[in-house]
């Protein structure tokens, strides 16, 4: 039942936009587009019937709220949209518009969090907007705790996966809170459910010694002449990340600035505003210059696109193809297994803490212990001694020869 809206240029476009041509929303966010007054039409299926017709505005807004009125009514026919915005005044706070609050607060969030994440709290607020539609929503604080329920419902995913984006969806609703949009965080009571596949702790899978050389082994059998990217450059990659535990868009987008003269590697920057370092062995520092010389700053070249969905996708695609060279694989290879593979190769160090992995790995002591118990060495060590004391002074039976029953 989802409606679509676009705007329909006539031959008098203000803009001078091609008769009969379409623009949505989003095209006309980009930088450089000409705005007009052109009017919005609005088209799909309601209960079975389609139809195509005018919304009779041409700003985006207002139109948005005939389509939240049409969904709400559920047919097709005159409606009186639900209002903008209550106009302010003395006996109340002015309302705010659900793409507003949206739009605000993802513009305020992109300076202090990374590429990936904004685009994770993008695509959640988009099924967001989505849902208020479906629910004939305009104002943000048309939503209850129970309209949030339904919502994570709708999610036709894994529970910890909800759990996750449960996590992204309270912020922007405190958020809302905090500008005084609402009066309470509707999120805020909703749990997320407990079941076995929520509360078993999930040991993260590195790679063995064995496995990384295995792919070593397999880079110099990749590529060809009709290859960009070599084995070498691949093996370059693998080592990186491995030696860093950065994730696979930061290293595709290594900047040799991140390197200092001592050969230590800017992993992050806390929120104290401190930077974060990890040392790497002498060859890699000097793969790292040579790289430099022969790729430019970015040591795994420049790229012409921004988007890095399809930056990273060209790098996990090389990597798949070092994999099959490898043969079967008990556990399917991923990039993030570098990262596990990084705190593994430290936690089995002896002197090494679980607070040093937690800081270079920007997480908490707790979720290491958590997702890489099995490789923390006092941690087996302590529940050694625990059970060894426990047992100690308890009966034991007396032993008998076994009888030769050759």
């Amino acid at each position: 039942m989802a409606l679509n809206l676009y705007r329909r240029h006539r031959r008098d476009c203000k803009a001078d936009h091609p008769e009969d041509t379409k623009s949505s929303d989003l095209d006309e966010r980009r930088k450089g587009w000409k705005r007009c007054e052109c009017p919005i039409f609005v088209s799909g299926t309601l209960r079975g019937k389609f139809r195509r017709e005018t919304t009779g505005e041409w700003e985006w807004e207002p139109a948005k709220a005939v389509v939240a009125a049409l969904v709400c009514n559920g047919t097709w026919g005159k409606v009186e949209p639900a209002p903008q915005a209550a106009p302010a005044s003395e006996t109340g706070p002015k309302r705010i518009a659900i793409d507003h609050a949206v739009k605000v607060f993802l513009a305020e969030i992109q300076e202090t969090i990374a590429v990936g994440t904004h685009k994770k709290y993008r695509l959640l607020l988009t099924k967001f907007k989505e849902f208020s539609i479906t629910r004939g929503y305009v104002m943000i604080d048309q939503w209850e705790t129970a309209d949030v329920r339904e919502f994570r419902t709708s999610w036709a995913i894994n529970p910890r996966t909800g759990a996750r984006r449960m996590a992204m969806l309270k912020p922007f609703f405190e958020y809302c809170v905090s500008n005084s949009w609402i009066k309470y965080n509707p999120a805020k009571a909703v749990k997320n459910p407990k079941g076995r596949e929520m509360e078993a702790a999930v040991q993260r899978l590195p790679f063995s010694d064995d496995e990384l050389k295995k792919m070593y082994d397999a880079c110099p059998k990749y590529g060809g002449e009709k290859h960009k990217w070599t084995g070498q450059d691949i093996a370059d990659f693998i080592s990186l990340s491995i030696y860093t535990g950065l994730r696979i868009s930061d290293v595709a987008l290594f900047h040799i600035d991140r390197m200092n003269k001592n050969g230590e590697i800017r992993l992050r920057t806390t929120k104290a505003g401190t930077h974060v370092y990890t040392w790497v062995p002498q060859w890699l520092q000097e793969r790292i210059r040579t790289r430099s010389k022969a790729h430019g700053d970015f040591i795994f070249g420049a790229h012409a696109t921004k988007d890095l969905d399809v930056i990273t996708e060209g790098w996990r695609r090389r990597l798949q193809k070092v994999w099959a060279l490898c043969g079967p694989w008990k556990v399917e290879p991923t990039p993030h297994r570098f990262r596990h593979t990084f705190a593994r190769i430290l936690l089995q160090k002896p002197g090494v803490t679980v607070r040093d992995v937690a800081e270079l790995l920007g997480n908490t002591e707790e979720m290491i212990r958590k997702h890489y118990g099995a490789w923390v060495p006092e941690r087996q060590e302590r529940l050694t001694r625990i059970l060894r004391e426990a047992f100690d002074d308890k009966p034991k039976p007396k032993l008998v020869a076994m009888p030769n029953l050759g």
